[in-house]
């Protein structure tokens, strides 16, 4: 027998909906964030490394690039401040939120420290590089990864993951297990076969996560 879920009422729809865009918002903004911070880094330090001042044009640049950054910073706190028009978050809610704030602020940082520490041109910086790293910044991303989101993680689970959350991120993560299972032998194959480049592992993870990521705010937010 299938068990059918209640409709929601339009103003439930409408609160989601706004829900689900104004997280949009919020994600979409973090990253324009983060490429103008590595916008303003890679564009001082090639400066730097040609020995050139930072003339007129330059200054103007880097305060346009921090304008349209502190613009970002502007509208994502407001956005985070919005009513929505919901009941108040929970003390667990506020946790989960912030948490995956933290965790992307994260990510994004990491990404960009990634791009300038890599030894070859600026230009060319990017995360799916695999130019060889300082040994100091290698070992931090090792620590991070290895450590910090871990706990992160875990106290994610334990604290902040209410049981819709907890169904929404199994799915994401089963269907994101396919992706890798399937795809990452596929590939091996295709290039073993000649047909195919060689497997990039960074990019068969990307795939898998953002696979887990999209099932899991449609799984959420639906």
């Amino acid at each position: 027998m299938t068990v059918r879920r209640p409709a929601m009422a339009d103003g439930e729809q409408n609160i989601v909906a706004s829900r689900f865009w104004r997280w949009l918002r919020i994600v979409g903004l973090s990253l324009v964030a983060v490429f103008l911070v590595g916008v303003a880094g890679g564009f001082a330090a090639a400066h730097l490394e040609r020995g050139e001042g930072l003339g007129l044009v330059a200054i103007a640049f880097l305060a346009a690039d921090a304008l349209l950054l502190a613009g970002c910073v502007w509208l994502i706190v407001r956005d985070v401040r919005r009513p929505t028009g919901e009941e108040p978050l929970t003390k667990k809610e506020r946790l989960n939120r912030n948490l995956l704030i933290g965790s992307g602020a994260l990510g994004g940082v990491m990404g960009v420290l990634v791009m300038l520490a890599s030894n070859q041109d600026l230009a060319k910086a990017s995360v799916f590089s695999d130019a060889p790293l300082p040994a100091g910044v290698a070992l931090l991303m090792v620590l991070v990864l290895g450590l910090v989101v871990p706990a992160i993680s875990i106290y994610w689970h334990r604290s902040a993951v209410d049981e819709q959350e907890a169904d929404a991120y199994k799915t994401g993560a089963l269907w994101g297990m396919y992706v890798f299972m399937i795809g990452a032998p596929l590939w091996w194959f295709a290039w073993r076969g000649g047909f195919a480049p060689e497997p990039n592992g960074i990019l068969i993870y990307f795939a898998t996560i953002t696979t887990m990521g999209v099932i899991w705010i449609w799984k959420k937010y639906r």
